[in-house]
């Protein structure tokens, strides 16, 4: 089964997305706050991050820095989901290693979407010299 730990302050969001991801099949894990997620980590497999940007103690920003940071989550996926549309924010989250910059509200669609792309990239085939 595929995990997914959503990450947010508030909990009508973590129960919107968590409705919406099990109703896919997706075993859903959830957060308050960075410094939460990064101690769920430890005891949750899980196989993706959704993230909003701004929480108390530990922002999105810094709790995808610290999964990059950490050997065993570095390849986590992680999509980042705000109410913001400062190009700052998207560049920030880029430059942390974010996969995925979604603003609020998430079209349930384009979250599966992004979800999908993450976890199940096409593999491209690329052509030897020798079959040309």
């Amino acid at each position: 089964m595929t995990t997914i730990m959503i990450v947010d302050d508030y909990v009508p969001s973590h129960r919107l997305m968590s409705f919406v991801l099990e109703q896919y099949g997706y075993v859903v894990v959830t957060a308050l706050d960075g410094q939460q997620a990064l101690h769920r980590l430890d005891s949750f497999p899980v196989d993706l991050v959704i993230t909003d940007l701004t929480m108390p103690r530990m922002d999105g920003i810094e709790l995808a820095r610290a999964i990059r940071a950490h050997t065993r989550h570095a390849e986590l996926p992680i999509i980042m989901i705000t109410g913001s549309v400062k190009e700052q924010d998207e560049v920030k989250a880029a430059g942390v290693g974010v996969n995925s910059f979604l603003t609020k509200p998430v079209d349930s669609d384009d979250l599966i979407n992004e979800i999908q792309r993450l976890l199940y990239p096409i593999p491209v085939r690329t052509i030897a010299s020798s079959e040309r």
